[in-house]
């Protein structure tokens, strides 16, 4: 297994002598591949010309002024191309063999995305400090009580020490801190780099947060090991402590929803009250916990408030865009795409958040994104949630609506597949959509059209064509045919069609199935998915009922066997009844899979991106004579090997969304009543 290349990023900030041993600690041991880029925080104190001098070979940028570690880190990452990053602090030396114990752990076990060792401090004893438990309500009622320093490093009253563990056992853990932290640069990029909202502390739990939900595995390596300095860079241990409670608040603002997050701050200032009183008591000499308790006003409002209090400087202003799409994030886990998307933006300067009711009046937002507004606010069996969704929503609103807040509403399909709570309720979340969108975005000029005969009012709101992205970063594509299909059990030579996803009644299986049963080939379909609704099984089933040639696997397909059923397969076929855009075929073409699709919607605009070698397209329903052609194209010599999928760039796709929604920003549009059918669900994997 060949070594990649490891981009080791420092971030510097008057810790010149300190950042001088780290560097020779790590050039001493001479790792092939292994690179030091250096993130120079504004030093005062000759950092960069003696760096510069003392180690040449070492990538040096200059930021110009402190901005923070997470800013810091992000602008080193980016400032390198290395297969790997590995975050290291200045105060941090690394044991000779640490590195190639994290590499090899990590190319070993790729499913953990996040890799940590073990810290020791000065005198050799375990600093604790390279990975913690993540916040919860009991944790935190523990610091409030005082019961996490009474029974400090208890599993039970101090959680978030992860007990009594050395570190030196292989371990998952909910945080691994940047002290010491390597992954992949593509799950890096996945994961969507440090959050620039943290200015120092939290950061680094934040992006476990995220990696987690992703469904990565932080885990400690035990092989891996530094002496760590703690706080080299911070100056009183009263200061330092006001900016980890500020990194914590902020935490809390930004992964839990409101209530609890209240909840969770007013128990961090409850606690940090406790043991200021002790201090005073006791006539303490050191002031930590009456200085933390000074400077309440500034830590429990988090960051980038907290900045100039802590640190003596104005917060640096807030992005171009403050975006609350609904969702950005916390679905990607069943389909990358809206994930994809808001990281892309993110990476632009956007802030991207998941809509959240209380945020949207408690804080600044210029865009809230709306994508499937059927499945957002009907969702359920409950009409009076529904009803309470949709007035809770338009209500917050309308209220900011002074604040030059728009709404944008991506078209992914025209009607919906499914008919979601009752005709009364679904005619005035259609009404409230039309009243309030200020701006439409289609994945395709087409839908864009169809989007506006379906809905008139929509005529005269601005619109704006962004493609969907590609799958290709988000899968571990590459599987070899041969390996897939002894994996499935499927015969290795004989042609293979495949249909893979959520399989719902618009998706026309059962109608796929009878068609391919008329075929006279030695061919296997492969039907790979959960039905939903789940009478849909009973209908697959008997329509591939006695024919040895058909293949179901009707359950939902995790992230990591889609690669494997693409892999399996020559052909991918789709023959909706009803579509207007197709995760599922970009999905295949992500894959490099050519795609049998109808000429519905958008697919004619699929074909045009992507070309002839990759999507297919056939006039009504689907019959024996298309799907064997369709096969017979699929499986003839002469396609390219990998679909150039560069139309479908997301940073591209980025750029233009961010330009949909400044002109939307400047195009107020006329409020009107209007009748409309029904929202629309996407079609996702």
């Amino acid at each position: 297994m060949s070594t990649p290349a490891v981009d080791v990023v420092i971030v510097n900030y008057n810790t010149r002598e300190r950042t001088l041993e780290c560097l020779e600690a790590l050039y001493a041991q001479a790792i092939p591949g292994v690179r030091a880029v250096l993130v120079d925080n504004g030093s005062t104190d000759g950092s960069v010309p003696a760096i510069r001098a003392a180690y040449p070979q070492a990538t040096i940028v200059e930021a110009g002024e402190n901005l923070g570690f997470a800013r810091g880190v992000n602008l080193g990452v980016a400032a390198a191309d290395g297969e790997v990053v590995l975050l290291l602090n200045p105060d941090a030396s690394v044991f000779p063999g640490s590195i190639e114990a994290l590499l090899a752990f990590a190319q070993q076990h790729p499913e953990h995305g996040l890799y940590g060792g073990r810290t020791l401090r000065a005198d050799g004893t375990l600093d604790p400090s390279s990975c913690w438990g993540a916040p919860s309500l009991w944790s935190l009622l523990c610091f409030a009580s005082g019961l996490s320093t009474l029974f400090r490093g208890s599993a039970v009253f101090d959680p978030e020490s992860l007990g009594g563990w050395a570190r030196d056992t292989v371990r998952e853990v909910p945080v691994v801190t940047g002290c010491l932290l390597l992954v992949r640069r593509v799950d890096w990029e996945r994961i969507g780099g440090l959050d620039e909202r943290f200015f120092l502390y939290g950061e680094d739990a934040e992006f476990s947060h995220r990696a987690r939900s992703l469904g990565l595995r932080p885990v400690i390596v035990p092989d891996a090991v530094i002496r760590h300095d703690v706080g080299g860079s911070t100056a009183s241990s009263g200061r330092k402590m006001a900016m980890v409670m500020a990194g914590k608040v902020t935490y809390l603002w930004t992964v839990w929803s409101p209530v609890p997050a209240l909840a969770g701050v007013l128990l961090l200032q409850a606690g940090a009250g406790v043991r200021a009183l002790l201090e005073t008591l006791t006539r303490a000499s050191r002031r930590t916990w009456r200085d933390v308790w000074g400077h309440r006003r500034s830590w429990r409002a988090g960051y980038p408030a907290a900045e100039r209090t802590l640190f003596g400087r104005v917060p640096r202003p807030t992005p171009g865009l403050v975006v609350q799409a609904e969702p950005a994030f916390r679905t990607e886990h069943a389909n990358p795409y809206t994930g994809r998307l808001y990281r892309a933006l993110q990476s632009r300067g956007a802030r991207v958040s998941d809509l959240s009711y209380w945020r949207l009046v408690a804080q600044p937002t210029d865009v809230v994104h709306l994508h499937w507004p059927d499945l957002s606010f009907l969702s359920g069996s409950r009409r009076s949630i529904h009803v309470a969704r949709l007035a809770i929503f338009y209500g917050a609103l309308r209220a900011v609506r002074r604040r030059g807040t728009v709404l944008v509403w991506t078209v992914h399909n025209v009607s919906s597949h499914e008919a979601r709570s009752t005709p009364r309720v679904r005619r005035a979340a259609e009404r409230l959509l039309l009243r309030n969108v200020d701006g439409i975005i289609g994945l395709t000029q087409q839908g864009v059209d169809a989007a506006r005969d379906a809905y008139p009012a929509l005529r005269q709101i601005p619109a704006a064509v962004t493609p969907h992205g590609h799958y290709r970063d988000d899968y571990e594509f590459g599987v070899p045919r041969d390996v897939a299909r002894a994996a499935l059990d499927l015969p290795p030579h004989d042609p293979v069609i495949a249909t893979v996803g959520q399989l719902r009644p618009y998706k026309n299986i059962p109608h796929l199935i009878r068609v391919f049963r008329t075929l006279d080939v030695e061919a296997t379909l492969l039907v790979a998915g959960r039905p939903s609704p789940p009478e849909l099984a009973d209908e697959i089933r008997r329509a591939a009922a006695g024919d040895p040639r058909i293949v179901l696997d009707l359950r939902f397909v995790p992230d990591d066997e889609i690669p494997v059923v693409l892999g399996a397969a020559d052909l991918v076929a789709l023959p909706y009844t009803d579509i207007q855009n197709s995760g599922s075929a970009i999905l295949a073409s992500s894959a490099d899979r050519p795609v049998l699709v109808p000429e519905l919607g958008a697919m004619g605009e699929l074909r045009e991106q992507l070309g002839a070698d990759w999507v297919r397209t056939y006039r009504g329903d689907l019959d024996a004579a298309q799907l064997e052609d369709a096969l017979a194209w699929a499986t003839a010599a002469g396609r390219p090997q990998r679909a150039d999928l560069s139309a479908l760039d997301w940073d591209a796709i980025a750029a233009q969304t961010m330009d949909a929604y400044r002109r939307f920003q400047g195009r107020p549009r006329r409020r009107s009543t209007a009748q409309a059918p029904v929202t629309t669900e996407g079609d996702r994997t």
